[in-house]
């Protein structure tokens, strides 16, 4: 009889071996959800530190077309164009000098400094003048913001955390 219950033991796990199995499993599902989830959020912020390179460069391509007015020769001085851009109240309303206008009579303007597709991503995610967003901001937990333009600086975008 001894030799059947010993035979029997060898066949299947005991309950705490399962148990042990189950909680190492366990453990190790964990540790791969937090990976994954550590991996979007840090896709997150790739891609809001990538839109905040791209309106800074729209917004520095602004500050080298205002040195002239229009097509004309004439030429504005920085703390003309300082004072233009520090006169907006917002952060969107300084936004909006970047995107196109298809009603102006500059050609550049026309243009804008940012495509469409962009501006129009931003404007539908942001609800707050002076916090600018888009889909990828909100899942990072961040936003954009155009503050004040100090002299002898030139102006900047910065990056936020919620």
């Amino acid at each position: 009889m001894n030799t059947t219950v010993g035979q029997q033991r060898q066949k299947g796990f005991s309950f705490v071996e399962a148990i042990f199995t189950i909680a190492i499993i366990g453990i190790m599902s964990s540790l791969v959800v937090a990976a994954i989830s550590n991996a979007s959020r840090d896709a997150h912020r790739v891609m809001a530190r990538q839109q905040q390179v791209s309106v800074q460069s729209a917004l520095t391509a602004w500050v080298m077309a205002q040195g002239r007015v229009g097509s004309t020769s004439q030429v504005r001085s920085l703390e003309s164009v300082r004072s233009t851009y520090n006169s907006l109240p917002s952060s969107l309303a300084r936004f909006n000098l970047l995107v196109p206008n298809p009603t102006s009579p500059d050609p550049t303007l026309r243009a804008g400094f940012i495509d469409q597709t962009t501006a129009d991503h931003f404007l539908d995610y942001t609800t707050n003048a002076n916090q600018l967003l888009t889909a990828a901001l909100s899942n990072a937990q961040q936003y954009l913001t155009l503050p004040d333009w100090q002299s002898g600086d030139f102006p900047r975008v910065n990056l936020a955390n919620q």
